[in-house]
């Protein structure tokens, strides 16, 4: 029986192989017809000319949230602005550091107003926070994403 057991399994593996290998190197059955190789040769060349994006480090944010008229803490926001061209990349960093104020101004009033709410911060309100006061100062699709790197807290 335990001989049975072992043949059954070294046949499936033989065949999971076989299988494997017909997909990788596209023969018999998974062979493909000549407008799908057409296909996947265009959009490897069209992709080959897409545009990278590109990622721009920012100063890191440090918001004070106060609490009855003290400072109740300090939170550190450490994040990436994704552009797509060499033209948007530079037009950040020449505004980066405008960016990063009107940024700390938005979070002096929407960080405590969330936390009086929840006791947590989300990280995709924060990035979605950070695109939309980018867009406003620099245009629209001129960022096209925000990367929270990290974000801490400390209490004091």
């Amino acid at each position: 029986m335990k001989k049975l057991v072992i043949a059954f399994a070294i046949l499936i593996f033989l065949a999971g192989g076989t299988v494997s290998i017909l997909k990788y190197m596209e023969l018999g059955p998974f062979e493909l017809s000549e407008e799908e190789k057409a296909a996947k040769e265009s959009e490897q060349k069209a992709s080959m000319f897409a545009p990278k994006p590109r990622y721009i480090e920012m100063d890191p944010i440090q918001v004070p949230v106060f609490q009855d008229n003290d400072v109740a803490g300090t939170i550190m926001i450490n994040y990436k602005l994704e552009v797509k061209t060499i033209d948007n990349e530079k037009l950040v960093a020449k505004n980066q550091r405008r960016l990063s104020d009107a940024l700390i101004k938005d979070f002096s009033y929407y960080i405590p107003r969330t936390l009086r709410n929840n006791k947590t911060l989300d990280v995709t309100l924060i990035k979605h926070r950070i695109q939309m006061t980018a867009n406003k100062m620099l245009g629209e699709d001129v960022v096209t994403d925000a990367l929270i790197q990290a974000m801490t807290s400390t209490s004091d």
